[in-house]
């Protein structure tokens, strides 16, 4: 499939105009600028205050967001309408209010606003969520729209759930002109560096980076039994860790991988599942995590470099149960890998591309070394540049038919403005996300709603912490249906995880407060718990856009997919519960040998337990399982996952005997 159906199904999937002549290059210069913009003041530290950042960077979400997607998905459109244009130009207005008369607004904060700016407070929550809904879901609309009602009506609510009475103006002030509502932290952390790895993804896959990733993960797995699906395990997690959407990452990765799936014998369903589970993976994948690993740094209180470290451990082990499912599919269906004769070396895939690695180490290296996540982004970005530059000058230079050199330096400044004009309309998604959860996390803010949450999960629970970590898992999937996984982060951590944090501050005897401030990487596995289960919702029907995405793709049934996708990647439902009951996975708690004895022995009995599972769900093990023996499977996996000794052994006990009776038995069906 080539760069154009790649196109192609981004729009489909992102419901964007089919923009041609004036139209697109209108879009294409407003989005060209956007992304300039960040470059330059990220270059730059300190050039404009964040305040006034903010603000022109949600001026400028909210203006694409009108002029690229459509108010509704029910046709392709052409064209921008009038009243877009004049919508886009208002919702511009409204969010750059704030830069245009930042100096007036400080002052008016301390003696009182004007009615003027109460109605450009209410304009601008109106078209943030107009903006939310062409660009994200209606679903993530409504819990913002549910929020702003219970702050206003929430006072006549009984119980717990009562708060102080608020009037429209208090509201519209907390929403607008404080920093805890859309001005408030998700639009701080999408305006800052978030948009700015965006940005740096685009100029990657602009490059040539993309198929880099995918030649050198086919090169290294496509051999094997079921190479192809192997391949774009590893090929999205390569490329999901910076893509920042999981069903950016899908049809990106997807459409080359996906048809080879199919090709080599992987039915539809299964080719068209297993792509979604790795591009969702992609997101929990040091060492940036879509972007969230930076987020989380600041909401925990640690270091960036001790959530990379945490992160590690879970996302090999989610990995190792997607590849452990696609192998034992592959084993099933007796399904070859690709003819090495038919695949490139991977000493000739790294010596023809090596360089696309150099990013990512700059972006590796100079975090380790203290670097702001800003400057990284920055300077990887022009290392981006500078391969895009110097390839094509070389190739031309070695090339034993010359290219004109004016031929190539236009064929170079235009991949760096597309570059651009790409990472500014990915940046839309994810800042209109951030300013709807910024209206979420406002309204939490204003009315204590997150500890009301907490106090009755935990009256629900009657203090068992594993009802605790369900009802979370389950408010967390709901909150991450379709949302960008920043804004799925900041949403979840926002309102599912103060449930878990004060249960365990109540076994410690201590307030939230202290709690917080005094063990914040006891704080951690909590928010890696929402982050994961977030993530999940892209997997999880009926929602499951990554895998619906997949299905498109694989020309598969959407359920079946949504369902092939959960089973394979079943590890990240998983995976969450074995670091909330074993912090040591997350790498805490590690200080004597003994503790890496331990640590490698759990591991070992997780990876059994996961196959195991695996082996439940895909039906096969050495060989195809009947139904009673895929049911004693599946249990004998989750007793190897759980965290009491007596338990994994019994559960070690029946795996071994589902072996020897695989060895020593004929399948009949």
């Amino acid at each position: 499939m080539n760069e154009v159906d790649v196109t192609e199904l981004e729009k489909k999937f992102l419901h964007e105009r089919e923009l041609r002549g004036k139209y697109a290059i209108v879009v294409s210069v407003i989005a060209i600028v956007f992304s300039t913009f960040h470059v330059i003041n990220g270059s730059f530290t300190g050039l404009l205050q964040h305040d006034v950042v903010k603000s022109i960077h949600l001026a400028f979400a909210i203006a694409l967001s009108f002029l690229v997607f459509p108010k509704t998905k029910k046709k392709v459109e052409k064209r921008i309408p009038v009243y877009d244009f004049i919508l886009a130009a208002v919702g511009f207005y409204v969010a750059f209010y704030l830069a245009m008369n930042y100096t007036e607004i400080l002052y008016r904060a301390a003696v009182g606003f004007t009615p003027y700016d109460f109605f450009i407070a209410f304009l601008a929550v109106i078209f943030v969520l107009e903006s939310t809904r062409r660009v994200v879901n209606p679903a993530l609309v409504a819990v913002a729209i549910a929020f702003i009602l219970y702050a206003k009506f929430g006072s006549g609510l009984p119980g717990a759930l009562s708060h102080p009475n608020y009037d429209w103006k208090q509201i519209l002030e907390h929403l607008y002109f404080t920093k805890e509502g859309i001005f408030g932290t998700p639009i701080a952390v999408s305006s800052s560096f978030v948009v700015l790895f965006i940005i740096f993804g685009a100029f990657l896959e602009k490059s040539g980076a993309g198929k880099f990733f995918i030649d050198l993960a086919y090169s290294l797995t496509g051999w094997m039994v079921g190479g192809p699906a192997k391949a774009a395990v590893l090929s999205s997690a390569l490329m999901g860790t910076i893509s920042g959407s999981s069903v950016a990452n899908t049809v990106t990765t997807g459409a080359f991988t996906i048809p080879l799936m199919k090709r080599v014998g992987y039915k539809p369903e299964f080719a068209g599942a297993v792509e979604p589970a790795a591009s969702t993976g992609g997101q929990i994948m040091p060492p940036i995590m879509g972007a969230a690993a930076f987020i989380m740094a600041e909401f925990v209180g640690m270091p960036y470099i001790s959530i990379v470290y945490a992160a590690i451990i879970p996302a090999f082990l989610y990995f190792f149960g997607v590849f452990s499912a696609v192998d034992l599919e592959a084993r099933k269906e007796n399904l070859r890998g690709i003819r090495r004769e038919e695949l490139p070396s991977p000493f000739r895939v790294l010596k023809e591309g090596w360089y696309y690695l150099v990013p990512l180490f700059v972006i590796i290296y100079l975090l380790v070394k203290g670097y702001t996540p800003i400057l990284a982004a920055v300077f990887s970005i022009y290392t981006v540049v500078a391969i895009m530059v110097l390839e094509p000058l070389i190739k031309n230079v070695r090339s034993e038919e010359k290219i004109p050199f004016k031929v190539v330096i236009r064929g170079i400044a235009l991949n760096i403005l597309a570059a651009l004009e790409h990472g500014g309309r990915s940046a839309v998604a994810v800042a209109m996300a951030c300013a709807s959860a910024g209206i979420i996390v406002g309204i939490v803010t204003l009315t204590g709603l997150g500890f009301k949450i907490a106090a009755s999960a935990i009256a629900i629970s009657h203090g068992y912490l594993l009802i605790i970590l369900v009802l979370t898992m389950l408010v967390s999937l709901v909150l991450g249906m379709g949302v960008p996984t920043t804004a799925n982060y900041i949403i979840t951590s926002t309102i599912a995880a103060p449930a878990i944090i004060t249960f365990m501050a109540q076994g410690y005897g201590m307030s939230v407060r202290d709690f917080l401030s005094a063990y914040p990487e006891l704080v951690l596995p909590a928010h890696m718990f929402v982050f994961y289960f977030g993530v999940a919702a892209d997997l999880t029907p009926p929602v499951a856009l990554a895998a619906y995405a997949g299905s498109a793709i694989a020309g598969s049934d959407p359920w079946k997919t949504g369902i092939n996708a959960v089973k394979i990647g079943i590890g990240k439902y998983l995976v969450p519960y074995l670091f909330i009951f074993s912090p040591v996975l997350l790498l805490i708690g590690i200080r004597t040998f003994d503790d890496v004895v331990y640590l490698l022995t759990l591991l070992a009995s997780i990876m059994l337990g996961i196959t195991a599972v695996n082996a439940g769900t895909i039906g096969n093990l050495i060989k195809p399982l009947s139904k009673p023996l895929r049911l004693v499977a599946l249990i004998s996996g989750l007793l190897l996952l759980a965290p009491n000794y007596m338990i994994k052994i019994a559960g070690l006990a029946i795996f071994m005997g589902i072996i020897i009776n695989q060895k020593y038995s004929v399948y009949n069906g």
